[in-house]
């Protein structure tokens, strides 16, 4: 009726939808754009007054380009209602989960041959 790969890909998918924190998940992914869009130290940072005035300059592009980002994350949130950024990660978690599941069983099937 029903094969173990699907089973065992049904499991996969329901726990790792249900475990995920999609919040942390999400602040890890702005973490990361923020740190690629914001470039680091640079020139003009001879003395402790330069390093100070940048610091305050980087810390406040920082600031900004993150609030920039939650801001588009709720407008899509408000024109996709049913599209969720939130749900979004949970669906992709589950499917990787249900993938990663399916084929470490093939592979561990394939150790064993069939007996017929």
């Amino acid at each position: 009726m029903f094969s173990m790969d699907w089973l065992c890909g049904q499991i996969a998918f329901i726990y790792a939808f249900n475990k995920i924190k999609p919040a942390v998940v999400v602040d890890k992914i702005v973490e990361t754009v923020v740190d690629i869009l914001v470039p680091g130290r640079g020139a003009g940072e001879s003395n402790w007054f330069w390093r100070n005035v940048r610091s305050l300059e980087r810390d406040s592009d920082r600031i900004s380009k993150e609030l920039d980002l939650r801001a588009e994350l709720r407008n899509w949130d408000r024109e996709f209602p049913y599209v969720h950024h939130e749900l979004i990660l949970r669906y992709f978690a589950g499917f990787l989960a249900s993938a990663l599941t399916v084929a470490a069983w093939g592979q561990i099937r394939s150790f064993f041959p069939k007996r017929r």
